[in-house]
């Protein structure tokens, strides 16, 4: 490739990137496009392409799901016109290849008048049509795993649900051209042969009534045989060809002239001849494993006789080691610190328990017995550290941790219904899930993040429930409720900084105790929420709960235990607070826990000052550093570089709310910048350090801050180019 070519695409990659941190993703896809029409084989394009292929997805299935709650203004709830709208906007979607908002609009449908044949034969229709489209997507994933038997049993499900479904014709054409040119396993082969020649007519008919000229008795003799091709195929997709072949030659012969019989008993007895020949090879491997049986006995034997010798000789030694004694151990006290490599705010529990950070943001464990720890650190935009310290007597050898971002790894999520108590259990088979608006099964692989997540049956209400998934070894459970027509959902979670578990009570009763996330089903009418959480101040709600449901992060206000300590600029310092350095002044105030404090001040140019202060909780304390000029030692003094005083702020422009930030809602957290200050006080350059919240809000915090104005760093009275860094928050309800 040219040097023009790989500028070309950097410049085009910086654009792209660009664009998605704006939210404009669609955009940045038409530049990532771009680059591939030049180099088609950049890997990491086409991943990029994906990730931000699904962002769009997501965002638009959460405003289609949204809008599909609500009905248009003036349309009457029991309108022809109101079902026929919608009708007409689900076959619009299923023309464009979006069935699941094909699907929603029938639902909808089918809320207002439960009755209609014709809505409930087309809710049929799609639901068949997204099930063997998904099973055609996981068929393809597992060809390209080279698992053919996985994707080969996911053609007979295809077929049990639709024999005639579009997609089971592409995949037996991929299926004959996967087929390695080395002896394949009979049996398997078999069975894809016989899907291939099986091209029956689908067993579920159209939408259209029957003509007004059809008579009884032809209706009834068809049923009875469809019903036995039924039966065959649900014994083929079982693979149980011998049980299909018995069930087939019964058929004909109460139906001898139906061609499709004929055809499937043919081909059962082709089938059946070859896993019989299959078969009698093993019968010949057992008659070889018959000497074996004397062999073990003879085994057995000498296995006993080994123990007998061995165990009476320890048994005369019983007493003697019965009158070891074992010294006592004792157990000397560790410390452990440890240091979190990542994000820069973020929060630690020991054994359930909050830990406070030191100064330099790491933090010690400490005992004096044995026995594991258990530790958790969570950050906001990072997946939840989990980790166990099983200490040593006498430890104290530093430790650190790297957290990884959201997105890194990947969980199996299973799901599971919660029902009514008075819905039937049988109805679970008709259960459609979806994740992030799309149809998916339970066993679904996802990365770590957030995700919204939706269980879907005809005759309940739902809430679509967008829940962390965090990063964990083994499957996670995910239970989600389907409701009566009078109740719905309330699903609250605490923020991801806030660190341990909480009390939830609803209404006075506890709901939830120690936990992070709980989901209750209530009436609808008003409830009042309430949380405890240790260290914070108790957060409330009170709700008016409808068929929208109600979900919210909670994000209680820390109790204030600190006061500020603000020190005089002028003359600087170097300042410890008991007996801990904590940087020079000029400073930003110092948060310091109630009580009193040792503060000292030292400048080579002034005698050092000892100060005692008193923090009062949520008030400033204030002090200068106003101790006499140090005597000089002797005629030659040493000039040292006079300090520099950084920037500060003296004019800020609020960054815009971005529109998926809006559209998203309960958006809360900072964006950290440095920003590179010139001499004049304005903004020379602005780089995101850290973006954890996504969604556009790092772009919008960068464009705000490119308009403050700043009172230039100085150096010795001189106004200096310096880098500072600064936070911008974002509360979006």
């Amino acid at each position: 490739m040219a040097a023009s070519d790989n500028l070309k695409i950097q410049k085009l990659i910086k654009s792209a990137e660009e664009l998605a941190r704006r939210g404009e993703r669609q955009k940045a896809l038409t530049e990532f496009n771009n680059i591939l029409d030049i180099d088609p084989d950049n890997e990491k394009v086409r991943k990029r392409i994906s990730e931000l292929q699904r962002e769009a997805s997501v965002m638009r299935n959460f405003k289609r799901t949204r809008a599909s709650r609500t009905h248009n203004a003036g349309k009457s709830v029991n309108s022809e016109d109101f079902i026929a709208e919608c009708m007409k906007r689900s076959e619009e979607a299923f023309k464009a290849g979006d069935e699941v908002r094909a699907l929603q609009e029938l639902e909808r449908a089918k809320r207002h008048d439960p009755d209609n044949r014709t809505v409930r034969k087309k809710i049929l229709i799609v639901r068949r049509r997204i099930k063997t489209d998904n099973l055609y997507d996981m068929a393809l994933a597992k060809l390209a795993e080279g698992d053919i038997e996985s994707a080969v049993r996911k053609a007979r499900s295809i077929f049990s649900i639709w024999p005639s479904a579009p997609v089971l014709s592409r995949l037996l054409d991929k299926l004959e051209a996967w087929k390695p040119a080395e002896s394949p396993d009979e049996l398997e082969a078999g069975n894809v042969e016989l899907l291939e020649d099986l091209d029956f007519e689908e067993n579920f008919q159209e939408v259209s009534e029957p003509a007004q000229g059809t008579k009884e008795v032809e209706r009834t003799e068809t049923s009875a045989a469809e019903a036995a091709i039924a039966a065959i195929r649900a014994r083929i997709s079982r693979s149980d060809f011998s049980g299909a072949l018995d069930e087939a030659q019964k058929a004909l012969e109460e139906h001898p002239g139906n061609s499709t019989i004929v055809e499937l008993v043919e081909r059962l007895k082709k089938l059946s001849g070859e896993k019989k020949a299959a078969e009698a090879v093993p019968a010949e491997s057992e008659k070889k494993k018959l000497p074996l049986i004397p062999i073990i006995a003879v085994l057995a034997l000498i296995l006993i006789a080994v123990v007998f010798l061995v165990i009476k000789p320890f048994k005369r030694q019983e007493t003697a080691a019965e009158e070891v004694i074992v010294p006592e151990v004792t157990f000397e006290p560790y410390s452990v610190n440890y240091t979190v490599s990542g994000p820069e705010r973020f929060s630690v529990t020991v054994d359930g328990q909050a830990v406070n950070l030191l100064p330099d943001g790491s933090f010690t464990i400490e005992g004096d017995s044995e026995g594991t720890r258990f530790i958790e650190v969570r950050a906001s935009g990072y997946e939840t550290y989990k980790g166990e310290l099983v200490p040593s007597g006498g430890e104290n050898a530093p430790s650190s941790i790297s957290m990884d971002t959201l997105g890194t790894n990947t969980v199996v999520i299973n799901f599971s219904p919660m029902l009514p108590e008075e819905a039937d259990p049988s109805a679970e088979d008709g259960i459609i899930w979806f994740v992030d608006g799309e149809p998916a099964e339970s066993g679904i692989v996802l990365p770590t993040g957030i995700h919204v997540f939706q269980a879907e049956l005809e005759g309940f209400n739902s809430v679509p429930e967008s829940i962390l998934v965090d990063y964990s070894s083994e499957p996670e459970a995910i239970s989600l409720a389907l409701l009566s027509q009078a109740e719905s959902q309330v699903i609250l979670s605490l923020g991801a900084d806030i660190p341990g578990t909480a009390l939830f009570y609803i209404d006075g009763s506890m709901v939830g105790s120690d936990v992070r996330r709980v989901s209750e089903i209530l009436p609808f009418g008003r409830h009042t929420i309430t949380v405890e959480a240790e260290n914070y101040e108790l957060w409330s709600r009170t709700i008016t709960l409808d068929s929208d449901g109600y979900s919210t992060t909670v994000v209680p206000v820390q109790i204030v235990t600190t006061g500020r300590l603000l020190i005089a600029p002028e003359p600087w310092a170097n300042v410890s607070v008991d007996g801990v350095s904590v940087g020079q002044t000029p400073m930003a105030p110092l948060e310091l826990e109630e009580g009193s404090h040792t503060v000292v001040l030292t400048n080579p140019d002034y005698q050092d000052q000892t100060i005692t202060v008193s923090i009062t909780p949520g008030e400033d304390t204030s002090i200068a550093y106003d101790a006499e000029p140090a005597e000089p030692e002797g005629p030659d003094i040493i000039e040292e570089e006079e300090p520099t005083i950084p920037p500060f702020a003296i004019s800020q422009v609020a960054p815009e709310t971005p529109g998926l930030a809006r559209d998203m809602g309960d958006v809360h957290g900072y964006i950290t910048l440095d920003v590179l200050v010139g001499t004049d006080g304005s903004v020379k350059d602005v780089t995101i350090v850290s973006d954890e919240l996504g969604l556009g809000c790092g772009a919008a915090a960068e464009a705000a801050v490119r308009q403050w104005v700043f009172n230039p760093a100085t150096q010795g009275g001189v106004p200096v180019e310096v880098t500072t860094r600064v936070q911008v928050r974002f509360d979006v309800e």
